[in-house]
């Protein structure tokens, strides 16, 4: 009589662990996908590699003139510009990610160059050139048709000199959209880019911002799942036209790796690249990225510690819930990646422990197991 009841007592502290046990995954399962947003916010880029410190000639030996325009370029893409003051000094931040960092004075090559670090601040970063060029041009901004928009010139620094980059930008009015940029002379990073940059030639030259009948669309960035990682607009201007071209980036958490993007409309330049761009179809769109889990061997670490070896058989039937289950969706995504994260500093706790082990193995692990187990066919089908 009294080794049923203690097997009724032992059969009734594994059920009342199984379902404690179950009921926390389902629980942590609930909240995660109810606490945590659809969509990710736009990450900001990188932080930027600062700089400072005076521009000067060689012939004749002695700083620039105050407002000699002084450029940023990470791997030949213009980042940041700025104007000199009376004493003939600067200061840029310089946004990447990138790897070589290059100026250009008054658009005069620099002779220095360096390395791009994010969050660097680098001061006393000296700039010489040979000499000031000795010719300028005036830059004039147009609107076609008239009364659609307006054109900016950004850096507001005109005349300048043959092959200074400008930053324009075009704003549509309403009811309209913007189409292109078009010159007689000189060149543009993306002529299609509502904002670009613009290569002055040895000429006068007027830039017109080209516009047409029709609206602007919002372009919103989301992670699949949110926990995976970060989608950002490196762009940074919705809404745009249809046609535009978009650079996107997407940035994996640590413990997921980037699986490629997916929008309902518009295209990719490259889906399967981390950093690429899109164009803007004629409609809102949401543009995901999507992230997965960085294949393991390794199986559940306090299931791990608790049987004292990661082939142990039950730690198998785990894994396969895990892959087979819990990573097939997003929230169960999410409780693995919290698993992963939480459970290494209490599995070194107990592994030192043969009582905890113990307990840990029969009243925690043994239980789920047995669950895990006892329903695999309605989960494995």
């Amino acid at each position: 009589m009294v080794k049923q009841i203690s097997g009724n007592d032992s059969r009734r502290w594994r059920a009342f662990w199984s379902a404690g046990a179950l009921g926390l995954l389902l629980a942590l399962a609930l909240v995660t996908a109810a606490v945590l947003p659809a969509y990710s916010q736009e990450a900001p880029p990188s932080p930027p590699q600062g700089f400072s410190g005076t521009v000067s000639t060689i012939t004749p030996a002695g700083p620039v003139p105050e407002g000699t325009l002084v450029q940023a370029f990470v791997d030949g893409v213009m980042s940041a510009e700025d104007t000199t003051d009376v004493e003939g000094r600067y200061s840029l931040k310089v946004y990447g990610p990138g790897t070589t960092v290059t100026f250009k004075v008054a658009g005069v090559p620099a002779h220095e160059s360096t390395t791009w670090q994010s969050g660097l601040i680098v001061s006393g970063f000296n700039l010489t050139i040979n000499s000031l060029p000795t010719a300028a041009y005036d830059l004039t901004m147009a609107v076609s048709p008239a009364g659609t928009g307006n054109a900016t010139d950004l850096t507001h620094a005109s005349p300048y000199a043959a092959g200074v980059g400008v930053s324009i930008k075009a704003v549509a009015a309403s009811g309209y959209h913007f189409v292109n940029w078009t010159a007689p002379a000189g060149g543009f990073t993306n002529a299609s880019s509502a904002a670009t940059t613009f290569t002055m030639p040895g000429q006068d030259v007027t830039v017109t911002a080209n516009f047409e009948v029709g609206g602007e669309y919002t372009l919103t960035m989301a992670a699949s799942p949110i926990m995976g990682g970060t989608a950002y607009d490196a762009t940074g201007a919705s809404p745009y036209s249809q046609g535009e071209v978009v650079s996107i980036q997407a940035v994996a958490a640590s413990g997921y790796q980037f699986a490629g993007w997916a929008a309902p409309a518009g295209s990719f330049a490259s889906a399967a690249a981390p950093a690429t761009t899109f164009t803007m179809p004629a409609q809102n769109v949401i543009v995901t990225a999507t992230f997965q889990l960085i294949p393991t061997t390794s199986g559940c670490f306090i299931a791990t510690a608790a049987y004292g070896s990661p082939t142990a058989g039950q730690i198998d039937v785990l894994r396969e819930f895990r892959d087979g289950v819990l990573l097939e969706s997003t929230a169960g995504s999410q409780l693995v990646d919290l698993y992963y994260r939480l459970s290494p500093p209490i599995a070194d706790f107990i592994s030192e422990n043969s009582l905890l082990r113990t307990l840990v193995r029969e009243l925690l692990v043994d239980p789920v197991v047995w669950v895990v187990g006892a329903t695999g066919d309605m989960w494995r089908n």
